[in-house]
């Protein structure tokens, strides 16, 4: 979050894992007009330029990376799927949802979207000032959406279970 109000991909704090609790439902919408990340494992989009600028700890991002594995990076793809403790001594700076031994060549899929529609504005709005109480005044006006779709872990197939978080 920055002071510009922006939202990438939720606060992990706000992520939705699927678990018996939730529902693909509870997920930002996506996949009718998302673009998807290529189906391979440790894989990751080109570079995304983004219309906005993101601030992330006082530093503004142009452009970001949707890793296969569960990270959303700033200047460099992060092809590594073992978490690490953070800070991270090399200095990489991402936003980790659920980091993770992702395969989505499997099976499962990768979406991501910029928007501004005011439906989703509000609805971010909603959710960062319930989850986040000393954030009372924010106010959503930009946001990217990751979601990673029924995905499974290396070594599964098509038969192991899926999580679905964003």
């Amino acid at each position: 979050l920055s002071e510009i109000r922006t939202v990438l991909a939720l606060p992990s704090a706000l992520f939705s894992l699927l678990l018996p609790a939730h529902t693909m439902a509870s997920l930002y919408p996506f996949w009718q007009n998302d673009t998807k990340t290529p189906k391979v494992d440790d894989g990751s989009s080109p570079e995304i330029k983004i219309s906005v600028p993101f601030i992330f700890f006082g530093a503004p991002y142009r452009s970001i990376y949707v890793n296969n594995n569960g990270v959303i990076s700033f200047n460099a793809l992060v092809s590594q799927f073992t978490p690490e403790a953070f800070p991270l001594t090399d200095g990489r700076a991402f936003v980790a949802p659920f980091w993770a031994d992702v395969h989505n060549g499997i099976r499962g899929e990768i979406f991501y979207r910029e928007s501004t529609e005011p439906e989703l504005l509000h609805r971010a709005t909603r959710d960062i000032r319930r989850h986040f109480r000393d954030m009372a005044s924010f106010s959503a006006l930009w946001l990217f959406i990751v979601t990673w779709e029924e995905v499974t872990f290396y070594g599964g197939s098509s038969t192991t279970p899926v999580s679905g978080f964003s």
